[in-house]
């Protein structure tokens, strides 16, 4: 079982960071196989260029980073995905990542009938953090944020989606991060 987590945050002192920092020591502990998709340190450029976009039908790519991401996808079995919410989404990079490397003929097929998935993860974790609180996030865009998500990596074939947000992190006392942060490797 190879575990892929992919942090969209691009400060290393992050409470992201800190999560994925956690996850990392647990998996290490345990012996587990895993792989760390930082697209911040990679330089993941998440704009569609017009080239890319001139081969996305076909399911070609010209960005060898992609390259690497689709090699390092289908080995995965469980996935773990760490951002904040920032204006009701993900940042960026992490939506520029499901365009650029969930392509037709890697992690789907559409010969006109609709959607077959083609990746198989068994199980996917995605932790996200926010300054406003949970409740009001939730109530401003009716959990579209999830829905997105979610709904598109179930296209792809990715199976039992389980999510973890921490909203107000601004106001969390260090007793609390230092709790939600010691939790975190249980989820996975």
């Amino acid at each position: 079982m190879t575990t892929t987590l992919i942090i969209d945050h691009p400060w290393k002192g992050s409470f992201n960071h800190g999560v994925l920092n956690k996850l990392v020591a647990g998996l290490d502990q345990d012996q587990k196989i895993y792989q760390v998709i930082d697209l911040n340190k990679d330089g993941f450029d998440p704009v569609m260029k017009q080239e890319e976009l001139a081969v996305y039908q076909s399911g070609s790519v010209l960005d060898p980073l992609v390259l690497h991401y689709m090699s390092l996808l289908r080995e995965t079995t469980q996935l773990v995905l760490i951002f904040p919410i920032w204006w009701y989404s993900s940042p960026a990079s992490l939506k520029g990542f499901l365009d650029k490397v969930l392509l037709n003929d890697f992690a789907f097929f559409d010969g006109g009938n609709g959607i077959q998935p083609l990746l198989s993860v068994d199980s996917v974790v995605v932790f996200t953090t926010s300054d406003q609180p949970t409740e009001s996030l939730e109530q401003h865009c009716t959990r579209s944020y999830k829905h997105q998500l979610t709904t598109t990596l179930e296209d792809i074939g990715m199976r039992n989606i389980s999510w973890y947000h921490i909203g107000s992190v601004k106001n969390l006392t260090e007793e609390e991060r230092q709790e939600y942060l010691d939790s975190v490797y249980s989820k996975i």
